[in-house]
């Protein structure tokens, strides 16, 4: 393919990234992770839509919190299927869920009705929703510099040619067509 200037663009890598043995077992125990995680929520929620109550400030305050935990529900395993699969993908989901735990924490602790529900909404957040986000942007991470590592090692012909744009050619290659 040919680019605006006339220099010819690097060929797309379309054979799928292939993961050493011990990075998809660290995938598939992080995809388990994520899988109980997303069970467990389940009864929970269940467990936190009889005591709320039909109205706050809002019409609908159980449905927009029952609703909110189904979705980051749905968000988590999303990011377990993505993990099984050895998806490298999975960092858009677990960002995700990153974001909505901290959102569900924030929202726990200002909104809570009195000082028992408020200390109970900061021991939540501070030793299962937060570290659970850390968790989620750690994964998140460490997938993406995998994945680039994995890119680097796997298209030898295309290594720095995307750093090297407009850049001058190395010594020794300049009166050689690009």
């Amino acid at each position: 393919m040919v680019s605006d200037d006339g220099s010819e663009d690097p060929p797309a890598v379309e054979k799928r990234l292939e993961f050493p043995p011990e990075s998809r077992r660290r995938a598939r125990r992080m995809a388990w992770l994520y899988t109980a995680a997303g069970i467990i929520l389940l009864p929970w929620i269940v467990y936190l839509a009889n005591p709320l109550p039909r109205r706050q400030f809002d019409r609908h305050y159980r449905a927009a919190w029952v609703g909110f935990d189904l979705f980051l529900v749905v968000v988590i395993i999303r990011t377990a299927y993505m993990a099984f699969r050895v998806d490298p993908r999975v960092q858009f989901p677990a960002t995700a869920t990153a974001t909505l735990l901290a959102v569900d924490a924030w929202f726990d602790i200002t909104t809570s009705a009195n000082r028992t529900a408020f200390f109970q909404a900061v021991v939540l957040a501070a030793f299962i929703e937060i570290p659970a986000a850390v968790f989620s942007i750690y994964l998140a991470h460490s997938v993406n510099r995998r994945v680039l590592e994995l890119a680097h090692l796997q298209a030898p012909g295309l290594h720095g040619a995307h750093r090297n744009r407009g850049s001058p050619p190395p010594e020794g290659k300049a009166g050689e067509p690009g």
